[in-house]
């Protein structure tokens, strides 16, 4: 009896409150505490197969997930959020570090399930796009064509992993991230993409020969050279979740390259001397252009407090070791040198030839060194509908900070002096250095949208630490022409439009305009996200001129959710052989 009290008050409760609810404000997406809000039967009715959100701790969620399998699955899900005017943000495999992915209300779609490959002896672009893929395709082999350009057809969930797997038999290989669990059609292309070998092959959006995107009104569309070409630009540059779903892409993919390796490490005499690092790093820097041009070095090179690392790849007709050996030695001489700096602390691994093996770790992690890929953190994981099945979740925003630096940052005489004031106090600090541009990565192609500072950059310089907040504005100070990577960047970078995406930005925002007027699709740093702002937990329109943020920083987003920090490595003690006793890791660091 009491129970059916109790059901019955709780029942009489609802319906008041859902009576004195009002409808969401005039130029705002809805929330589930509005009278328009949808409700459960259409929910269900409209979205078939959708997940209401569970309970919930410390961390915000949209109010319902969608896992498309299907192209259709994701028509039906734009056209629900278009129609019922509620937030929708999109996932892949979760790898985004600026908290794109998530949202605290309305649908989270994953494309995750988006699955299929189809390689292809060469790629025509027409009206009617590539032969469609999905999870049912059968994985098939091609003896590449010489003087073709070899191509591959993906769904968008398809890791770079799988990818290259896939493309093995056919001795074919394709670029993409760090991070073997990356997909390889979601934002990291979309924004940009560089990757171990992108010095060699270019960047991730230089790759991509065709796109089909549901749009901001369900429909799907074909995005290539020949068909919708504004679309297809705006794709290559313009940034995920943008302008529509990318649902499929075609691809660039080339021989599988022949490489080799070469490591060292290098620490000051005294653990305390956090000063003379910076002069022999500034002197590596200095000589990374005509590595690069002249022996094709690109990699990852790391700088701590008191010591530093390089791991460096090395393609194809420049994988000879001798001419790497006789490149590198009488640098790490001049070095090793220089005052403060530990000789006998030097650690070379000699040119080696990677096996198939450890070529393909390039895209599961660190290549088997240690500091030398940045180690992304995984997509967090959960279970699903069944044993086995996950779901990549959002990741929250990453504390971090980015730069992008050509000839004339790598020269610049004050580079030392800004190196030591980037790299800061925060605990177990690092400035991650991917010299992943260069080569033909600074060939321009005009049907890309990237930020055009990417066509002068040879280094992607990210400040990473176990606590705080990195800053990189001494770089800036040194590189006022030029910009940084949105896909692993701070959200509080100054002069974002310009840093973000260049000159592109103007065309960018017309195109904004024109494929999504109404702000189906929204992201934070993003293409116009000053024509929104957050209200009481909500996304509105701006009414009047966007207000202009102190230091121009992008807007704020309705997505709360800090993500961990990344707990950088460190080189002490694995590589101290100097004087003096090493402190201990911060807690919660890893690496030791």
């Amino acid at each position: 009896m009491c129970c059916s009290r109790v059901v019955v008050c709780w029942l009489l409760i609802s319906s008041a409150l859902a009576a004195l609810a009002a409808s969401a404000p005039e130029g705002c997406k809805k929330l589930s505490v509005d009278s328009d809000w949808p409700s459960v039967d259409v929910w269900n009715t409209e979205l078939k197969g959708n997940e209401p959100r569970g309970p919930q701790k410390s961390w915000t969620a949209p109010d319902y997930t969608f896992e498309a399998s299907r192209v259709p699955h994701v028509q039906t899900a734009v056209k629900f959020a278009a129609k019922h005017n509620v937030r929708l943000s999109v996932i892949n495999s979760g790898h985004d570090y600026v908290a794109r992915n998530d949202a605290p209300s309305g649908i989270r779609l994953s494309v995750t399930d988006l699955k299929g490959i189809r390689i292809l002896e060469s790629f025509q672009p027409t009206p009617k796009g590539a032969e469609s893929v999905d999870k049912t395709t059968k994985v098939n082999t091609i003896k590449p064509i010489a003087g073709k350009q070899a191509a591959v057809t993906i769904g968008a969930g398809i890791t770079i992993d799988e990818l290259n797997k896939a493309l093995k038999p056919s001795n074919l290989y394709a670029i993409g991230a760090a991070h073997g669990s990356v997909s390889v059609a979601g934002g990291w292309a979309q924004s940009g993409g560089h990757a171990p070998l992108s010095s060699y092959y270019g960047l991730g959006v230089d790759q991509v020969l065709e796109y089909k995107v549901v749009t901001a009104n369900g429909s799907l569309v074909i995005a290539n050279p020949t068909n919708n070409q504004d679309l297809f630009w705006a794709l290559r540059g313009g940034g995920p979740s943008t302008f529509g779903v990318v649902v499929e892409a075609t691809v660039k993919v080339h021989p599988f390259p022949k490489i080799i390796s070469y490591s060292f490490w290098l620490n000051t005499t005294d653990y305390d001397d956090t000063h003379s690092i910076f002069t022999p790093a500034a002197y590596l820097f200095s000589q990374l252009p005509r590595l690069n041009k002249e022996n094709g070095i690109q990699g990852y090179y790391y700088i701590h407090r008191n010591a530093l690392s390089a791991n460096w790849l090395i393609p194809n007709e420049f994988a000879n070791a001798s001419a790497i050996i006789a490149a590198m030695d009488p640098i790490i001489a001049k070095m090793t040198a220089m005052p403060g700096i530990n000789a006998k602390s030097l650690i070379k691994i000699p040119p080696t030839v990677l096996n198939t093996t450890a070529l393909g770790s390039l895209q599961s992690g660190d290549g088997g060194q240690s500091s030398s890929i940045p180690p992304k953190p995984p997509a967090h994981l959960v279970r699903r509908h069944g044993p086995g099945e996950m779901r990549a979740m959002a990741k929250g925003n990453i504390a971090m900070d980015s730069r992008l630096l050509g000839a004339d940052e790598l020269t610049h005489p004050d580079l030392a002096k800004a190196l030591e004031k980037a790299i800061g106090t925060l605990p177990n600090a690092q400035l991650r250095n991917h010299l992943t541009g260069g080569g033909a990565v600074l060939k321009n192609d005009p049907n890309t949208s990237v930020l055009p500072a990417w066509r002068k950059t040879y280094v992607h310089m990210i400040a990473a630490a176990a606590a705080g907040e990195p800053n990189l504005q001494a770089m800036r100070d040194i590189s006022p022409n030029m910009g940084a990577y949105v896909n692993e960047a701070s959200v509080k970078n100054p002069n974002w439009k310009h840093d973000f995406w260049g000159a592109n930005y103007a065309k960018l925002a017309e195109l904004k305009t024109k494929w999504d007027p109404d702000f189906v699709f929204y992201v934070t740093p993003g293409i116009n996200a000053d024509l929104m702002e957050v209200k009481e937990g909500r996304l509105c329109r701006v009414k009047g001129a966007p207000a202009k943020l102190a230091q121009d920083m992008a807007p704020k987003s309705d997505n709360a959710n800090e993500g961990e920090h990344e707990k950088a490595r460190t080189s002490w003690p694995l590589l101290y052989m100097g004087k003096g006793v090493p402190p201990k890791m911060v807690a919660g660091a890893k690496g030791m």
